[in-house]
C-alpha cells in the first residue's frame, strides 16, 4: 500500500507539473496578422502530365510577398515575379500574382506544412514555341513549409509548379511548365 501510494503521488506531481493539453498554446499565425517576404529560387521545365511543355527552360526567380491572415490558418497574399531565364536563351518575365492563398496545417507551432495556390499576370520575352505572345497568365500551387519565430524574421521553403500561358487567347496555347524550388524570410507581423 506504502509503494502505492508512492507511485501515486508520483503521477499525481507529475501531471501538476505538465501544461493541460486543454490549456491554449500560443497563436504564432492568427487571423489580422500582416505578413512582408522575400523569397528566390531556382526552376525548370517540366510536363506534370498535362500541357505540351517540350522546350528546356531554366531560371532563377525572384519574388517580393505581401499579406495577411484571414483566419488562424488562411492567408491571403499576393506577390511579385520576376524571373532571370538562362535556359535557352537571356530572357526575362515578370509580373504580378495578386490573388493566392496559403493554407497552413497548424497555428500554434514553430513550424508548419502548408499548401499554396495563387494566380496573376506575367509578361516575358522568352521565345519558345510554346508561348504565343509576350503577355500571359500564370497558375501556381504547391507545397511548403514555414518557420515562425516569436520575433524576428522566419523561413518558408515552397516546392512549386508554375503554369504560364495565354489562357486561349491567342495561337495554339501549348503553356510552358515548370518546377520551382523557392526558399526565402517571412515576417509575420503581429
Amino acid at each position: 500500500m506504502n509503494s502505492f501510494l508512492r507511485v501515486l503521488a508520483v503521477v499525481i506531481l507529475g501531471l501538476a507539473t505538465c501544461s493541460s493539453p486543454l490549456e491554449a498554446q500560443e497563436r504564432r499565425l492568427a487571423s489580422g496578422n500582416w505578413t512582408r517576404g522575400l523569397t528566390g529560387g531556382w526552376g525548370h521545365s517540366w510536363t506534370p502530365g498535362y500541357g505540351k511543355t517540350k522546350s528546356d527552360v531554366g531560371f532563377v526567380a525572384f519574388h517580393p510577398q505581401l499579406g495577411r491572415f484571414v483566419t488562424d490558418h488562411l492567408e491571403l497574399y499576393g506577390e511579385g515575379t520576376l524571373f532571370l531565364y538562362h535556359e535557352p536563351s537571356v530572357a526575362v518575365g515578370a509580373g504580378l500574382a495578386g490573388i493566392g492563398g496559403r493554407y497552413h496545417a497548424w497555428n500554434d507551432r514553430q513550424w508548419t506544412p502548408y499548401v499554396v495556390g495563387i494566380a496573376g499576370l506575367i509578361w516575358t520575352d522568352l521565345d519558345i514555341p510554346e508561348l504565343d505572345r509576350l503577355f500571359n497568365f500564370q497558375l501556381i500551387y504547391g507545397v511548403g513549409v514555414r518557420v515562425v519565430t516569436r520575433r524576428g524574421p522566419g523561413w518558408i521553403v515552397e516546392l512549386r509548379s508554375h503554369h504560364i500561358s495565354n489562357a486561349g487567347t491567342v495561337g495554339d496555347n501549348l503553356g510552358v511548365n515548370a518546377v520551382t524550388l523557392v526558399a526565402g524570410v517571412q515576417w509575420v507581423l503581429r
